[in-house]
């Protein structure tokens, strides 16, 4: 007999029926998550065969060149569609979803060709007040950065939401290699900044372009069936009824890739372009555990934890085994960092590179407890999180950007700005995860589930 509450209601994953639904379905949430981190395996494998030769090849100089633009471009692409894409996976029928689709596309290209007008106009200038002015030649290609960018998040949420892991991991496994072998074959030819700042702006082009051949060439076993008698909603309906994303949502991720791109652009004004490079080595490094794993867990929680809130069951154990999983493996590769950086860097990456080591060193600590929030992080829209998660932000990027500025302004050191910025980001990262699990526990108290709530027993 299955456990019960109190008043009656059945508790999830105690025996019976009940129990042996929600078996099956960590089954299949943890063969999604496998066949998804199969192919982050297979990109991340690329990555780690090829970034060393690109290091060699190009140099701290030409990288730092590169991760300024970079860090611009990941600033500026969370405004281009407005983090409409993200509410994709949300919409109980297809058809809703086929009109976010539409309207995320319409809203991406309007914001790139007034950015594309604006950088043409006072692009220049506003680079020199930055301090960057070593990015004047190549501000025009930020707004087919942005919208490319954001095609790549349209389609991947959609694969997420039609449950098409397999597609994208093949995917990123194929992006890795023709995006490595094209900055690597190019550097061969030419090794100059302007020529890995060029290929490296093609990054999400390749990326969207070969999920769309995939979609084309192997389309959904379902792809011409039609599955919602509803009639398609105006756009503008759609718009109003996913405000929360442009309005919470869409300055929240912005203030975020501000606060974490801030010191690269920082770094490369006070101090110049190779101690931005070593920041910007030791970010792509140290997100490597996360595009491996991390993104590939938050790909399957989003819909799953999606699905469980429709279904009106609890999802803070769900969050909180996430958040435990990803600890234990993420402990050995960043301790290894944090113990070894400077040895491992200079191994890896050649003599030139064994500096970052030490920002690594201390980036490692933030990047894990980054780690272990990506089931928390996912989470947010699907619990509604959007509007205070915008006034986190707003905390945490003060918090970020005080401790930049200071240490670089008083300190006058770049490994001190790594340090405080280390600093920071474990705490807030730590934060966001109490904040979350205690969110989550909260709503299920405000709105158990009980009895009437379950589907009928199979016969």
């Amino acid at each position: 007999m299955a456990d019960q509450e109190p008043g009656g209601a059945v508790l999830p994953g105690h025996g019976g029926w009940r129990g042996v639904w929600q078996q099956a379905t960590q089954a299949r949430l943890l063969r999604n998550i496998a066949t998804t981190v199969s192919g982050s395996a297979g990109a991340q494998a690329i990555n780690l065969a090829l970034i060393p030769v690109i290091m060699r090849i190009y140099g701290p100089e030409a990288f730092g060149v590169v991760g300024t633009f970079l860090s611009l471009t990941i600033i500026l692409i969370p405004a281009c569609a407005l983090t409409y894409p993200m509410a994709i996976v949300l919409p109980k029928c297809d058809t809703d979803a086929r009109g976010l689709v539409r309207l995320s596309l319409w809203v991406a290209l309007v914001i790139a060709s007034v950015s594309a007008l604006l950088l043409y106009v006072q692009g220049p200038a506003m680079a020199r007040a930055l301090g960057i002015d070593m990015l004047i030649p190549y501000l025009m290609l930020l707004p087919v950065v942005m919208f490319s960018a954001a095609v790549l998040e349209i389609t991947q949420q959609w694969l997420y939401r039609t449950q098409r892991f397999s597609l994208t991991a093949r995917g990123a496994t194929l992006h890795a290699l023709v995006y490595n072998a094209t900055r690597s074959l190019a550097g061969l030819i030419q090794a100059s900044a302007s020529v890995l700042v060029v290929t490296s702006a093609l990054y999400y082009v390749i990326h969207s372009a070969l999920l769309l051949l995939g979609m084309t060439f192997k389309p959904a076993a379902n792809a011409q069936a039609p599955t919602d008698p509803a009639p398609p909603a105006h756009l503008t309906t759609l718009a109003a009824q996913y405000r929360d994303f442009p309005l919470f949502r869409a300055p929240q991720v912005l203030i975020n890739a501000l606060s974490i791109h801030m010191p690269t652009l920082v770094l490369a004004a006070s101090f110049g372009a190779v101690s931005a490079g070593f920041f910007a080595l030791c970010l792509q490094v140290l997100s490597m555990p996360s595009n491996f794993v991390g993104k590939a867990v938050g790909s399957v929680y989003y819909p799953r934890i999606t699905q469980a809130i429709h279904a009106d069951e609890p999802v803070t154990h769900l969050l909180a085994r996430g958040v435990a999983g990803m600890a234990l493996v993420g402990a050995v590769p960043f301790a290894a960092l944090a113990l070894a950086g400077p040895w491992l860097f200079g191994l890896v990456f050649g003599n030139a590179w064994a500096a970052a080591g030490e920002y690594a060193r201390w980036l490692a600590l933030a990047e894990f407890a980054g780690f272990i929030s990506g089931p928390c992080a996912v989470a947010i829209p699907a619990l509604s999180l959007q509007k205070r998660f915008l006034l986190f932000e707003i905390v945490s990027t003060t918090l970020r950007i005080v401790a930049v500025l200071a240490s670089a302004l008083v300190l006058k050191n770049p490994l001190a700005v790594v340090m405080a910025f280390a600093a920071a980001n474990t705490v807030i990262n730590l934060c966001l995860i109490i904040i979350v699990l205690f969110e989550a526990r909260r709503r299920h108290r405000r709105h158990p589930l009980t009895a009437r709530d379950l589907p009928p027993p199979p016969e």
